[in-house]
């Protein structure tokens, strides 16, 4: 029943003219996107093969880059990082959150933080959903 729910899901949850590996490929990285969001690492290995992920870490470079790259734009305040970092030091989670939201200069933030995850996470989802395919054959 268990593969019957998750075929179901899968055709549910598919976009206008989207092949079914597409939409396998899709929910990996946006199940990866989260875990990535939450902290963990996103690691896995294929048989014969080095192991691959992404690690928070990276993940967090990555938004660095993209936040230094939102920074030069209009109604970003100069001082918004250094209010981000007083803000956490203070343990002032409201005055954190609208400061990094203001930083990451996008309607909707949290979108904005997935699509990073996302676009390091895209050119692994192949290999990642063979991975899980082959630990499933175990």
């Amino acid at each position: 029943m268990g593969a019957l729910r998750k075929a179901q899901f899968e055709y549910d949850n598919r976009l206008p003219g989207e092949h079914p590996d597409d939409v396998s490929e899709r929910i990996w990285i946006d199940n990866a996107a989260d875990d990535l969001l939450e902290g963990r690492d996103v690691k896995f290995r294929r048989r014969l093969r080095s192991p691959q992920g992404v690690t928070f870490d990276q993940f967090a470079v990555a938004v660095d880059e993209f936040v230094m790259g939102q920074l030069g734009g209009s109604g970003i305040s100069p001082s918004v990082l250094g209010r981000l970092v007083l803000a956490a030091k203070r343990k002032d989670v409201s005055e954190a959150r609208g400061a990094a939201d203001e930083a990451i200069a996008s309607a909707d933030p949290d979108e904005a933080l997935r699509e990073v995850a996302r676009a390091l996470l895209r050119p692994l989802a192949q290999d990642g959903l063979i991975a899980q395919a082959e630990d499933a054959e175990l």
